[in-house]
C-alpha cells in the first residue's frame, strides 16, 4: 500500500494548522489555496489561545514554527471594562483571574499565526490553486483546479471557509442560518493623536462599549441595539521578531441587519464597499472619546459583513474515508461568541492526531467527525447566546435558512 497523501484545500488557520500537524507527523500533504498570496485579502485581526487550546496548537506546530509563534504574539490583559455609548461613563470593570496553574492565554495577530504556521511546510502551500471538484477513484481522491491541473491523493479536507466549495459537493443539504446580524471590522493604530483622545482606560483589556436602545423606541419602532467590542494589540518583542505589525487596537461593531433599512443585496454591497462610512453613522451620537476609535481608523483595513451560521444541530452524515472537512467549511459562526478560531484548532488538532494514530479509513474519519461535530454544537450555542445577548439577534431555532 503506497504512503497517504492529504490535499487540504484552503491556507486559513485550519488548513495551515492541519498540515503542520501531519508534516509533524511524517504524512505527506499539500495545501491549495485560490487566494495568490498569503496576504492577498483581509483575513481579520487578533485571536486568542486560552488553556487546552495552548497545548492543541504546541502539539501541532513543527519545532521550527513554535518559536516564531510565541515570538509573535502580543502582550496580553485580562480583564473586562463595559462603557455606555452616548457618554462613555463605566458601566463596569474587572481584572481577569485564571486559576493557580494556568498560562495566560496567547493574543496573536491572525496574519502573524498564519505566517508562523507556514514555516517548514512552505514547499507544500501552493497558491492560486481555486478548487473547482472532485472526484472519488478505486485508490483515493482527484481534484481538479480552475486552472485545469489535477492533483491526486488518499484524502480530500475541505477548509475552504465559510463558503466552501468541497462543501457544497460533500454536503449540500447543509444550509447556513441567518442570524440577522451584521459585523464591521476595522483596526486603528495607536499612534500619538489616538492616543490622546482615547483614554487608557478604554483599552486597559478588552472593552465592550453598548449603545443601548431607549425603551418606547424598541417597542414602537423596533430599534435594536449596537454593540462595539475592541481590545489592544501591544508587540512586546519588536527585538526578536522585526516583522510584527504596527500595534493597533482591534475592534467590531455588531448590529442587526435591518439598521440601516437596507436588505439583501444592497445590504450585502454597502457592507463590502462602505463599510468605513456604516462605523461612523452607528456611532454618530457616541461619546467623542469612544468615537475616535472610528474616525481614525484605517479605512483600507475596514470590511463589514452579514453574519451567518451553522445550526448548532449540525446533521449526521456517512463517513467517507476520502474525503472531510473542518473549520468554518462545516461550521462558520458568529463572532459574537468568539470561539470560532478556537473550533478550527480543535479540529485540526483531532484529524491529525486520528490520522497519525490511526491511519485513513472510513471508521477514523467518521471518529473524527462525531467529536468535530460535538464540538462545534457547543460553541455553535454559545455564538447564538452571545448574539441574542449583545444585539438581541434570534437563537438558532427562530432563524431562517439562507438560500
Amino acid at each position: 500500500m503506497s504512503a497517504p497523501r492529504v490535499l487540504i484545500i484552503g491556507a486559513g488557520v485550519g488548513g495551515l494548522a492541519l498540515a503542520q500537524g501531519l508534516k509533524r507527523s511524517q504524512i505527506d500533504v499539500a495545501v491549495f489555496e485560490r487566494d495568490t498570496l498569503l496576504d492577498s485579502r483581509l483575513q481579520g485581526y487578533r485571536l486568542k489561545i486560552f488553556g487546552e487550546f495552548q497545548k492543541k496548537l504546541r502539539d501541532l506546530l513543527s519545532d521550527e514554527a513554535w518559536p516564531e509563534f510565541e515570538a509573535s504574539c502580543a502582550e496580553t490583559n485580562l480583564g473586562e471594562t463595559t462603557l455606555n455609548a452616548p457618554d462613555a461613563h463605566i458601566i463596569a470593570s474587572r481584572k481577569g483571574h485564571l486559576p493557580d496553574g494556568v498560562p495566560l492565554p496567547y493574543t496573536i495577530d491572525r496574519g502573524m499565526l498564519r505566517q508562523s504556521m507556514m514555516r517548514g511546510i512552505e514547499d507544500s502551500v501552493h497558491f492560486g490553486k481555486r478548487f473547482v471538484r472532485y472526484e472519488l477513484n478505486d485508490t483515493g481522491i482527484r481534484v481538479f483546479f480552475e486552472d485545469g491541473s489535477v492533483e491526486e491523493g488518499t484524502l480530500l479536507v475541505g477548509a475552504d471557509g465559510a463558503r466552501s466549495a468541497v462543501r457544497r459537493q460533500l454536503l449540500p443539504e447543509i444550509k447556513l442560518l441567518d442570524t440577522e446580524g451584521c459585523c464591521i471590522y476595522g483596526k486603528t493604530f495607536l499612534r500619538p493623536e489616538f492616543l490622546s483622545r482615547f483614554p487608557e482606560k478604554h483599552r486597559r483589556w478588552m472593552t465592550v462599549v453598548l449603545d443601548q436602545t431607549p425603551v418606547l423606541q424598541t417597542i414602537i419602532s423596533g430599534e435594536a441595539p449596537v454593540t462595539l467590542v475592541c481590545e489592544q494589540v501591544r508587540f512586546l518583542n519588536r527585538s526578536e521578531n522585526n516583522a510584527l505589525p504596527e500595534d493597533y487596537i482591534h475592534w467590531g461593531l455588531l448590529f442587526q441587519n435591518t439598521t440601516f433599512g437596507l436588505k439583501g443585496e444592497a445590504l450585502e454591497n454597502s457592507l463590502r464597499t462602505e463599510a468605513f462610512k456604516m462605523s461612523l453613522r452607528l456611532t454618530s451620537e457616541w461619546d467623542p472619546s469612544i468615537r475616535s476609535l472610528l474616525e481614525l481608523q484605517d479605512p483600507s483595513l475596514t470590511m463589514g459583513m452579514r453574519v451567518f451560521s451553522s445550526s448548532p444541530n449540525l446533521p449526521s452524515w456517512t463517513p467517507s474515508s476520502k474525503v472531510t472537512i473542518i473549520g468554518d467549511a462545516i461550521h462558520v459562526m458568529s463572532p459574537a461568541g468568539g470561539v470560532g478560531a478556537v473550533a478550527t484548532l480543535h479540529d485540526a488538532a483531532t484529524l491529525a492526531r486520528i490520522i497519525s494514530e490511526d491511519g485513513i479509513s472510513q471508521t477514523s474519519i467518521g471518529i473524527f467527525e462525531e467529536e468535530m461535530r460535538k464540538f462545534a454544537s457547543i460553541c455553535l450555542k454559545r455564538s447564538f447566546v452571545a448574539g441574542e445577548k449583545l444585539i438581541k439577534t434570534p437563537l438558532a431555532e427562530n432563524c431562517k435558512t439562507v438560500v
